[in-house]
């Protein structure tokens, strides 16, 4: 067996599993979502004596009340969120004790938590996953939020892959957890990015994504496949 072929081999072996519990009667079209965006209510301009008086008399009773922002978008496998040009659609999370093909090697006490997530590039140019604002690799597991992951195509291994616009890729998020935070059948919950893009001028050419910043929480099912496949 190849070394690809094993690392897709143990993921596969995971997802049969979890396919054959999966519910009769799921919907098997993801759900999609938008990034959340706050929108503004406009006021009427009121005359000046008439601004000064409803502005003393709401003072007067604690002040103006901030405007709650809308929650964020709560997606489990299978549901779709966009965030900075990004479709990404989270499908299963596998534990497993390594998986060479991802370029993590975890430490004693460590072991590999690894998504499968489907992602589209729908910007009109070819993009890296792994590198910018609003990649991939700013996404983080809620148990260790300070750890970025590799990323990987799923068919070939291929590391920090291109994404070419239009075109789906299934992807491997890996990271080296402690091996006594997560445990099967338990929830990961992973925040998923979205930023601002912004137009270039004068020194910058072209269109860049900026202001990152949380965009969705994604909760899946923690599936541990032991050991996976020798090589």
């Amino acid at each position: 067996m190849t070394r690809s072929g094993a690392a897709q081999g143990a993921v596969d072996a995971a997802l049969a599993a979890a396919s054959s519990t999966a519910p009769a009667g799921t919907d098997a079209q993801p759900k999609k979502w938008v990034s959340a965006v706050t929108s503004r209510v406009s006021t009427k301009w009121i005359g000046g004596a008439a601004t000064v008086l409803i502005l003393g008399t709401t003072a007067g009773f604690g002040g103006l009340e901030a405007v709650p922002e809308p929650p964020l978008p709560e997606l489990g496998a299978g549901d779709t969120f966009t965030g900075a040009g990004i479709e990404m659609t989270p499908q299963r999370a596998v534990l497993i004790d390594e998986l060479n093909e991802t370029g993590v090697r975890p430490e004693e006490g460590e072991r590999l938590l690894v998504v499968i997530m489907d992602v589209t590039n729908v910007d009109d140019a070819a993009r890296p996953s792994s590198t910018g604002k609003g990649s991939l690799n700013a996404i983080r597991v809620e148990d260790v939020p300070d750890i970025a992951p590799t990323v990987a195509r799923y068919d070939d291994t291929t590391r920090d892959p291109w994404l070419q616009p239009g075109v789906p890729a299934q992807l491997v998020l890996t990271w080296a957890v402690p091996a006594s935070d997560f445990a099967d059948g338990e929830d990961v919950r992973m925040a998923l990015p979205t930023a601002t893009e912004y137009t270039g001028e004068f020194f910058i050419y072209g269109e860049y994504w900026e202001d990152e910043v949380i965009g969705a929480h994604a909760t899946l099912a923690v599936e541990d496949v032991g050991a996976g496949v020798e090589e």
